[in-house]
């Protein structure tokens, strides 16, 4: 296997990936990209309520609105800014933008 393989992409092109439809890992219609998740939340929860989720690099993963929508509190990061918009419009929810002052660049986009 050639070393390009292992590449961390830059931001730059992280972006152009979201922009020309690249980024495919998000594309789930209306069930759970991680049935996974589905199959065991019963274990990941034990009857607990209000567990907080995190998701790394989330882009659109429908998971995050599916465990909110069961009262779970989530946050999920990433770096591309369309595929964080594109979560919002696609789950049809009204968001709020802040800009983070401590790190140059950032925002929180929140319900």
């Amino acid at each position: 296997m050639e070393a390009q393989a292992y590449r961390v992409r830059t931001l730059g092109e992280w972006e152009q990936g979201w922009k020309e439809g690249e980024i495919v890992v998000q594309h789930c219609s209306f069930f759970l990209c991680n049935r996974m998740l589905e199959s065991y939340i019963d274990n990941v929860l034990c009857e607990r309520k209000g567990v907080r989720f995190f998701f790394p690099l989330c882009g659109k993963a429908v998971d995050m609105k599916w465990l909110a929508d069961m009262g779970h509190p989530v946050v999920g990061v990433d770096i591309a800014e369309m595929g964080i918009r594109q979560f919002f419009e696609d789950q049809k929810l009204i968001y709020s933008e802040e800009v983070v002052p401590a790190i140059p660049g950032a925002k929180v986009y929140k319900v």
